[in-house]
């Protein structure tokens, strides 16, 4: 605790300094530092807390995938629940034994159907993470019902393992957005300061009302640029967020569809949204596509397709729960028939996912041995699914916080203007002094 404190001094202590050299720097009058250095005091405040946010965020990923991890490989030697969190917990960080502790009480002091379910909720509350929930279903399925789970609990495990890889890969890409942000701002800081002493001293104009004003405006700008990109670029690493919302989405279903039955009874104002709905709707559907059908793959261990796909409805977004909902209308309408995986997503261009859920069809015609080998090429094609929606979810989250990376260049510009026409100014009155004595 008192390192963590001595920390914060620290860097209060250097974000100060900098500020007051940066003012210095800038000729800046008693009043424009002391603005300064208030506003780099709550800067300050904000800053810490985001930084807490952010290691608080790192630690519950790094939490969450090693206790994961750990509960597949304890789980696999013994398929006991109450055995693998013993395991996980020895290898975890404090906060999560804390919780584990609680979780293993509730299970050895409670006697319930659900016991495994309310308890394993405990995890689920603090981390939330769609990864968890899936690997403590599967768990939960296999110590009630038992069957073959090896090969599932691989699946589980490979995608855990490239999905922390992804995401460090992501963390170091946000970082660097970070750094180029820094660099960014104290170029346009230099290059602004070093302005006022391009010109002999006869023609500064520092001590103008005008430059002081902009100037502290500069800084304090700068400062707020920072702390922005720092908000928008402090993810939480294990939670998903819908980037559309519930209302857009059967907005754009309804006029997909319409338009795919018949173009020209479109309006002119749905006719310019269509091509945006329908490229938008894709795009979300690309993101979590992978994740269900690695999903409904796991709940084949011990269920048909049909039933696989229907026990997975209650876990779906919600982009993908009308089609999904209309292929099990299908499913009732064609028993044992194509059409309800032709159908699926047919007003959209989205080959590669048609032909992933197609594979589920010809499962039902296979014996157990040719199932499993369609259920690997089913993992192989989902896994580069996977990757594909990760990386447009990153650049979704990264694409619109690395646009203020231009924030300082251009408060720079404008700097450089006013400055520029305040040169001006005193040359001209100076030029005009002379004239005239």
């Amino acid at each position: 605790m008192k390192e963590k404190i001595l920390q914060i001094i620290k860097d209060s202590a250097k974000i100060l300094a900098v500020v007051i050299i940066v003012c210095l720097v800038y000729k800046l009058d008693p009043l424009g530092i002391a603005v300064c250095l208030l506003a780099a005091i709550a800067f300050n405040f904000f800053f810490q807390k985001e930084e807490r946010k952010r290691e608080g965020y790192l630690r519950k990923f790094h939490d969450v995938l090693l206790y994961m991890e750990q509960m597949i490989y304890s789980f696999k030697k013994q398929p006991k629940i109450r055995l693998a969190l013993s395991d996980a917990q020895k290898v975890s960080s404090n906060r999560m034994k804390e919780i584990i502790e609680e979780v293993i009480v509730n299970i050895d002091s409670k006697m319930t159907d659900k016991i495994y379910e309310e308890s394993l909720e405990i995890i689920r509350r603090e981390y939330d993470c769609k990864r968890l929930r899936s690997l403590h279903e599967f768990l939960i399925k296999i110590e009630q019902h038992g069957g073959e789970y090896e090969n599932y609990l691989d699946i589980l495990l490979e995608d855990i393992k490239e999905w922390g890889d992804r995401t460090s890969l992501f963390i170091k890409n946000v970082n660097r957005v970070k750094r180029n942000v820094i660099i960014s701002i104290f170029s346009t800081l230099i290059t602004c300061g070093f302005m006022a002493y391009l010109i002999p001293a006869e023609y500064r104009y520092t001590n103008h009302i005008v430059y002081q004003i902009c100037s502290t405006v500069v800084i304090l700008l700068m400062l707020f640029s920072y702390l922005l990109i720092m908000k928008k670029l402090n993810f939480d690493w294990i939670k998903e967020k819908q980037s559309l919302q519930d209302n857009m989405v059967v907005k754009y279903y309804i006029l997909v569809e319409k338009a795919y039955y018949d173009k020209e009874k479109l309006s002119i104002m749905e006719r310019l949204t269509y091509k945006k709905a329908k490229k938008t709707l894709e795009n979300e559907i690309k993101k979590v596509f992978p994740d269900w059908i690695r999903e409904v793959a796991i709940n084949l261990q011990n269920e048909t397709v049909q039933s696989a796909i229907e026990n997975s409805y209650g876990n779906l977004p919600f982009v993908l729960k009308r089609p999904v909902r209309k292929l099990l209308i299908d499913f009732e309408q064609y028993p044992v028939g194509i059409e309800p995986y032709d159908n699926f997503l047919r007003e959209l261009e989205l080959e590669d996912i048609k032909s992933s859920l197609k594979m589920f069809y010809s499962m039902n015609q296979l014996g157990k041995e040719q199932s499993d080998k369609q259920i690997n090429s089913i993992i192989d094609r989902n896994n580069k699914l996977t990757q594909q929606g990760e990386q447009m979810k990153n650049n979704d989250k990264i694409g619109a916080a690395t646009m203020f990376t231009a924030v300082p260049m251009t408060v720079g510009v404008v700097k450089i203007m006013i400055d520029m026409i305040l040169m001006i100014i005193v040359f001209t009155s100076s030029v005009a002094n002379v004239i005239n004595g």
